[in-house]
């Protein structure tokens, strides 16, 4: 049987995310949590830097009014899987990721939440095509994702 996920939260102190659970957490598990805390203070630090990357990039196409990839939306998500995925691994569930990222990337949750929808429907990036624009996938996202996975979007 596996592990129920404990719920965990970051807290950003100077350069570094701490990792902090809640003490119910703390007495389900019987796991070594303070080596675990640490890694996944390392994981979600390391996924945040990636994501300002590239929310910084999506702010640049914006700004000067290029149009934004829609391959661009879909990398930002797969960093965001990548960060649940390796936080599972260390059976970790970040307790409220929409408030998390939206306050660590500066970021609306309406918007996240179409980040997410993207790359949940597209499992591969080469899905996309390279000339497809954000603007055309933004309204109604899951709709247009649906349609690029089936290879009807071009």
């Amino acid at each position: 049987m596996k592990d129920e996920p404990i719920f965990v939260s970051f807290k950003k102190n100077k350069d570094e995310y701490n990792a902090f659970i809640d003490i119910e957490g703390f007495l389900s598990s019987n796991k070594n949590l303070d080596t675990l805390l640490k890694k996944a203070s390392t994981i979600y630090g390391n996924s945040i830097s990636k994501m300002l990357a590239l929310v910084k990039e999506i702010g640049e196409f914006r700004s000067s009014r290029r149009p934004l990839p829609a391959r661009k939306i879909w990398e930002l998500g797969d960093v965001i899987f990548e960060l649940v995925n390796n936080l599972g691994k260390l059976s970790f569930q970040i307790d409220g990721i929409y408030e998390h990222l939206g306050r660590d990337l500066n970021a609306k949750r309406k918007w996240l939440e179409k980040v997410i929808i993207f790359r949940r429907y597209i499992p591969k990036e080469s899905m996309i095509p390279e000339s497809l624009n954000w603007g055309k996938c933004e309204k109604g996202t899951r709709k247009k994702a649906q349609q690029i996975q089936k290879g009807l979007m071009i």
